[in-house]
């Protein structure tokens, strides 16, 4: 009979979706084999316990074996349909540096490698596969593939490679979502945090809220009186209220950066600013 492109497609996705099946339960049969390995190897438990286990194991891969048969039978039901009329398949082994393969018996691959099936070239033109496989096209299965082909970036797309772009384009659209909230969120019209220097340290303020918070809390130094006398009467120094003053200057100069930065965040003059924070300031002493 002449195979035709869907009846290819459709025979290879059950297969695929069978060997899929089989892998899986052929990996637990594997474990349950090494269980009973190590049991009987075992220094610890007594005899009765390890028997016990060994049996246990027994009883999951039969049952796992049991599982398997129907799968097995159909994989040769679907094998007689492909031998009797072969069509075109590629198969990408599943690693970093995988080839792709025009079946699962290339001598370069071993029994417990696993393949990604290319469903979408099944039945497909050998050169149409080579030519998007590029350099990922296995020499020993397609040895008439021209040099600069096997030279050039492989252009097949696979599920693997799809979901691993969407993690990667969901990565990003998080990151950038998160680094606009920031830049929202800044006190700064350029989306920058404020830096003040203070001998050796330095203060950040990343938001336009811990802003609003700082010009708050420098009102308390900006509004205080310089003490000239102590409790006792007797005077302070002249350093001493030099100091003070010097403390207010700097406290002024601080909030009035703030207020000016934000200002500029948000289109207004200095003065609508400083207003806006005074109103909130007044609001929340009152509260």
């Amino acid at each position: 009979m002449s195979v035709t492109k869907e009846f290819a497609v459709k025979i290879d996705t059950e297969l695929a979706e069978l060997h899929g099946k089989i892998w899986e339960i052929n990996s637990k049969i594997l474990t349950y084999r090494d269980y009973q390995k190590s049991t009987e190897q075992s220094r610890f438990g007594s005899d009765a316990d390890k028997a016990s286990s060994i049996a246990k194991y027994a009883e999951k891969i039969d049952e796992l074996l049991i599982e398997r048969a129907p799968l097995k039978d159909r994989v040769r039901e679907l094998d007689k349909i492909y031998v009797l009329d072969p069509w075109t398949r590629a198969f990408l082994v599943i690693n970093s540096n995988g080839h792709v393969h025009s079946s699962m018996d290339c001598n370069t691959c071993f029994d417990t490698t696993r393949y990604n099936w290319l469903i979408q070239y099944s039945n497909d033109d050998e050169n149409t596969i080579v030519e998007d496989a590029g350099q990922d096209a296995c020499t020993i299965c397609y040895p008439s593939a021209p040099a600069e082909v096997l030279n050039r970036p492989s252009r097949i797309v696979t599920a693997d490679k799809v979901a691993k772009a969407q993690a990667k384009a969901e990565r990003d659209a998080k990151r950038e979502a998160k680094l606009a909230k920031q830049k929202a969120d800044a006190p700064t019209k350029s989306g920058e945090s404020l830096y003040f220097r203070d001998g050796k340290y330095t203060e950040e303020i990343r938001t336009e809220r811990t802003a609003v918070s700082e010009w708050n809390n420098l009102q308390y130094r900006i509004n205080s009186e310089v003490v000239t006398h102590y409790y006792n009467g007797e005077p302070h120094t002249e350093e001493s209220i030099q100091h003070q003053k010097d403390l207010i200057l700097k406290a002024q100069d601080k909030a009035d950066i703030i207020c000016q930065s934000l200002a500029e965040k948000h289109g207004v003059s200095f003065d609508q600013q400083l207003k806006i924070l005074q109103n909130k300031y007044q609001k929340r002493r009152a509260s």
